[in-house]
């Protein structure tokens, strides 16, 4: 009998041990809920997909279940948090140009139609973050009210890249972007990769693959791909004729992408590089490079490079 009562109290014991280790190791602490300086401005059934979705993450309103609160998981937590805010934070919207807050609406909606986001690790205990086939034609359908409307300037016509090349001219006369990536002139010598048109920003683009590139594509050797590859895209504003049919207008900016695992693994091993105007201007900073490789995350499918023509 005395040896039952020291078996039960011994069993009561270590429930009770059990139940005091697992309360101590709960945080009630994980991340800090900054004040909020501006509210994102859209349409209150758009908004509520993204409260839902997605600001337990990208807002300073995080809302935390008991799992997130445990020990080694609540470090992961505040990091995935804190990296969130850092790239989008709805709570915070006043810190983004209008064009910045559009381009952000549309690479939420990119990320999640790829099944980027939200991550499939955090949707698989957080339920409410999945968005539904009908929540993403919620939004589709506000993003084409976001359309921009192509405008009739039959007197402009399209404008050429300035002509800078690699002979005869000296070093300092090649620009070179922040990420010390140069612009490369020979791109106009490569293969054409594929041709896009974005109705959210009425540019239209083609794209050149240099012949690292052009034989990774044609063997379906992107995953990943090649060191040495290099895509360069030359973007112009659409124009449309009397007729109708829409042709470049005026040259807005020539982008590259350079493959090296390796010097690039912070940005997923792509390197890159944006110069404006026709005086072909470096644009961007180091931090402009992370925000590139956040985007191309959504086209991680084809080894980050969107509208590759080997897909059809």
């Amino acid at each position: 009998m005395k040896t039952t009562n020291k078996i039960k109290i011994t069993a009561m014991s270590a429930g009770i041990a059990v139940v005091v280790t697992a309360a101590m190791s709960f945080t009630t602490h994980v991340v800090n809920n900054p004040p909020i300086t501006a509210e994102v401005n859209i349409p209150a059934p758009v908004k509520q997909i993204f409260q839902r979705a997605c600001y337990d993450c990208h807002s300073n309103n995080t809302k935390l279940q008991w799992f997130d609160k445990l020990p080694v998981v609540a470090g992961i937590v505040k990091k995935d948090v804190q990296d969130a805010r850092k790239h989008l934070n709805f709570s915070e919207w006043d810190k983004l140009s209008p064009a910045e807050q559009e381009s952000m609406i549309w690479e939420a909606y990119n990320m999640i139609k790829a099944g980027n986001m939200p991550l499939p690790s955090y949707a698989a205990l957080h339920s409410n973050a999945k968005v539904t086939a009908d929540e993403m034609t919620v939004l589709r359908n506000y993003l084409d009210t976001k359309r921009k409307t192509v405008q009739p300037d039959c007197a402009q016509s399209a404008q050429t890249l300035p002509q800078v090349t690699n002979h005869g001219a000296s070093a300092k006369a090649i620009p070179v972007a922040p990420t010390g990536i140069r612009f490369m002139p020979e791109f106009r010598q490569w293969q054409v990769m594929s041709t896009t048109s974005r109705f959210d920003n009425t540019t239209m683009r083609v794209m050149f693959a240099n012949p690292i590139a052009m034989k990774a594509i044609k063997e379906k050797n992107i995953s990943p791909w090649p060191d040495g590859a290099i895509v360069a895209k030359v973007v112009w504003e659409k124009q449309i004729d009397n007729d109708g049919n829409i042709h470049p207008g005026k040259f807005v900016n020539v982008q590259f992408m350079v493959r090296n695992q390796t010097q690039y693994e912070s940005t997923d091993g792509w390197g890159y590089a944006k110069f404006e105007t026709q005086e072909l201007k470096p644009a961007g900073t180091l931090l402009t490079a992370q925000t590139c490789a956040s985007c191309h995350k959504a086209a991680n499918k084809t080894g980050g490079i969107f509208d590759l023509s080997t897909l059809n």
